[in-house]
């Protein structure tokens, strides 16, 4: 008898393998590996059914959690504004300025996917399937209650243009911490502008300029130290994680590192990532003045800029599915509390704007969707644990 050829072992992703048994017809089949086989089959089905039974679970429960908050939110909503008095001013929509914020809305999001594409190199991607993973991961993040749409960025990189997960992720991380500058923007500029923020604002001020704070203090310590850091996030994966696993993610933490430091090596590409920053926050300004106009509000310039840059902080925090409730409470908060518009005003626009960004959000995810080939199940098994360790 010929003997059996050993395992090959294919490449996955960096840090990852799996091993795949050669098949050859003219070998005869061994009893004993028939009843291990057929025992393995027997048992995996279960074993993954039970996995896939507790992740819906999971996601159900989530989803409930997150409907009966958003509806909470939408009954102290309610309560706040007259509401007769917002859908009589809603009446007047202006359809030209309505079109318009819709395209100053989608170009911040263009924008932010060339900041995307800028931090990825020397890794070439296409921008245009850049601005169709962004606009998918948006769709994701505005549709489930946690941010999951950062780590699909990743995992549909890796699936359309073979990225390693572990070297695109540090580029999202840094992507993400760029859309916190603002909040330390708004932290320095608030004394000599005058904002008189309520607590709830200046707490979540705090918090995104602790987490940028935080993020520099990480980058610091990794660049000059960037063996030892490497050695103790080893130590703290050796207490909570089994062998296994650990060889398995230890080589893309350091991937993940060396990719981080080594962005911050390039301060030409992070001095550009700021001005495209800059600029996507402008653009969104501009929609919330649009906005406004639409529904016969005006506002000022700088009114927009500062209310609408607090106004996106608080997607720092997990929202219901949709927003539904949290864009017009904080909205409210914003713009009524803080700026002093009228409430009913407040509520018109973002009556207005919340179905309005919904549709966008919804009809160009779906539609980038279709063009990186991939079907709407399968956007949401890419938040899934099974898909983030490479498995199939």
């Amino acid at each position: 008898m010929e003997p059996v050829p050993p395992p090959a072992v294919l490449p996955l992703d960096e840090g990852e393998s799996r091993v795949v048994l050669s098949n050859t017809d003219s070998q005869p089949a061994l009893p004993g590996a028939a009843v291990g086989t057929a025992a393995a089959a027997s048992r995996g089905p279960s074993r993954a059914e039970a996995s896939r039974t507790g992740r819906a679970r999971l996601a159900v429960v989530r989803t409930v959690i997150g409907i009966a908050v958003g509806v909470l939110l939408v009954l102290v909503f309610l309560k706040l504004v007259n509401v007769n008095a917002a859908l009589r001013q809603l009446s007047h929509l202006s359809v030209g300025f309505a079109l318009l914020s819709g395209v100053a809305w989608l170009a911040a999001y263009a924008v932010r996917a060339v900041r995307w594409r800028f931090l990825l190199s020397p890794i070439r991607v296409a921008v245009r399937r850049l601005a169709a993973i962004y606009q998918v991961s948006t769709f994701l993040n505005w549709l489930l209650p946690v941010q999951a749409g950062e780590l699909a960025k990743s995992l549909l990189l890796r699936r359309t243009d073979g990225v390693p997960v572990s070297r695109s992720l540090a580029t999202v991380s840094m992507d993400r911490a760029m859309d916190l500058l603002p909040a330390v923007a708004l932290v320095v500029a608030a004394p000599f502008v005058h904002l008189h923020l309520g607590r709830p604002l200046w707490i979540v001020l705090l918090i995104s300029s602790a987490g940028v704070v935080l993020v520099l203090i990480g980058l610091a310590c990794a660049m000059r130290a960037r063996r030892r850091a490497s050695r103790q996030l080893s130590g703290m994966l050796e207490t909570i994680l089994p062998r296994g696993a650990r060889e398995r993610i230890e080589p893309l933490i350091d991937t993940f590192l060396d990719t981080l430091v080594a962005l911050t090596r390039r301060p030409k590409v992070l001095l550009l990532a700021a001005v495209l920053t800059l600029t996507a926050v402008c653009l969104e300004a501009l929609f919330c003045l649009l906005a406004f106009r639409a529904v016969g509000v005006h506002v000022a310039p700088q009114v927009a800029l500062y209310g609408y840059t607090l106004f996106n902080l608080a997607y720092i925090l997990p929202t219901p599915p949709g927003h539904v409730g949290s864009n017009e409470l904080i909205g409210l908060l914003v713009f009524a509390g803080v700026f002093g518009i009228s409430r009913s005003g407040v509520a018109a626009m973002f009556l207005f704007v919340h179905p309005w960004t919904a549709l966008l959000i919804t009809s160009t995810g779906l539609a980038c969707l279709s063009g990186l080939g991939l079907r709407f199940r399968t956007a949401f098994s890419l938040t899934s644990a099974r898909e983030a360790e490479g498995q199939p």
